[in-house]
């Protein structure tokens, strides 16, 4: 079955919006290295050993599940089952994983599973279609920088009969003014709906995906969150019911060149403006998103020709890094 995303952007408001995802990935990287920075090392978690598989109620029905964790963040998900009789095995993966490394070296976090790099639009070209029973994601499709996309690239790197689970705060962009990576909204308006909107844009994903599969929302939980206000959790389960085909992803290659273009600092003023008033003094020399740039040519290698990456990585050697 053919599906497509129902963002009809032009090039121009494709380019805006990449560059500002680009951006917004300082915001988040940033945030969890101030909040190791200024927790007190005792109080810092390990995550050394295996933890307890998020999704235990689906086990009835995968009791050997293979499992991605999309969007895993700093932290992914154990693999230990709630029971004997089981085996799980979870891949993890995250547009940051290279920094989020960093972060761990940094502050003797070592988590049990080596995070990968790969963006959920992109997940196909990683793993391939029809490779895990479950893929999930938590609190983290309303960072992605075409959710559709998303959803398609997760659907299908599932298996025919296999689950995705989404698992999110209710409106997060709209509650955060949609700074940083908080982009989109995720709402329902009932047990098999999922609705992903923003300011003069709304779309129902069950329309989108018709037959191919089949949708059960619940609402899990309510918690107070430290910004103030109630919060409600959208906990989404598709079954997929049958393959499906999308056309070509006509922004992700303007979304590489801005993500190479960042790199090479071109597309960020704040920091090429810092170099240019630094002399012989760099500012940013103890930001360790500066190891990020470093490292994301590494991270990029499967998507870049070699020659770009040699220019790249020249570029990066010449500006210190």
């Amino acid at each position: 079955m053919l599906v497509e995303s129902p963002l009809k952007l032009n090039e121009d408001e494709i380019r805006a919006f990449s560059e500002r995802y680009i951006m917004s990935l300082e915001s988040e990287y940033m945030c969890w290295y101030n909040v190791l920075k200024n927790t007190p090392p005792e109080k810092r978690p390990k995550a050394g050993s295996n933890s307890p598989f998020k999704c235990p109620d689906l086990l009835s029905s995968y009791p050997n599940p293979e499992v991605l964790e999309v969007g895993c963040g700093l932290y992914p998900a154990g693999s230990l089952p709630p029971e004997e009789g089981h085996s799980i095995s979870v891949t993890s993966c995250d547009a940051l994983a290279v920094p989020y490394s960093v972060i761990h070296s940094l502050f003797g976090v070592k988590p049990y599973t080596k995070i990968e790099f790969s963006f959920v639009e992109r997940l196909t070209e990683r793993y391939g279609e029809n490779s895990f029973d479950i893929v999930r994601m938590s609190n983290a499709l309303d960072h992605s920088y075409d959710p559709f996309t998303g959803i398609f690239e997760m659907l299908k790197v599932t298996r025919v009969g296999g689950t995705l689970r989404l698992y999110h705060y209710e409106n997060e962009a709209e509650r955060d003014l949609e700074y940083g990576m908080h982009q989109w909204n995720i709402t329902s308006d009932g047990p098999d709906s999922m609705v992903i909107w923003r300011r003069g844009f709304r779309a129902e994903i069950r329309d989108i995906l018709g037959p191919a599969a089949r949708l059960r929302t619940t609402r899990p939980q309510t918690f107070l969150r430290h910004k103030g206000g109630n919060v409600e959790t959208i906990q989404t389960d598709i079954l997929k019911l049958d393959d499906i085909e999308t056309p070509a992803k006509k922004g992700m290659n303007i979304l590489d060149e801005s993500f190479l273009n960042f790199c090479l600092m071109k597309s960020s003023s704040r920091f090429a403006s810092a170099f240019r008033k630094a002399r012989g003094y760099d500012p940013f020399r103890k930001s360790m998103f500066k190891r990020m740039i470093a490292y994301a040519p590494m991270s990029l290698r499967k998507y870049v020709p070699s020659w770009l990456e040699r220019l790249v990585r020249s570029t990066a050697r010449k500006i210190g890094y």
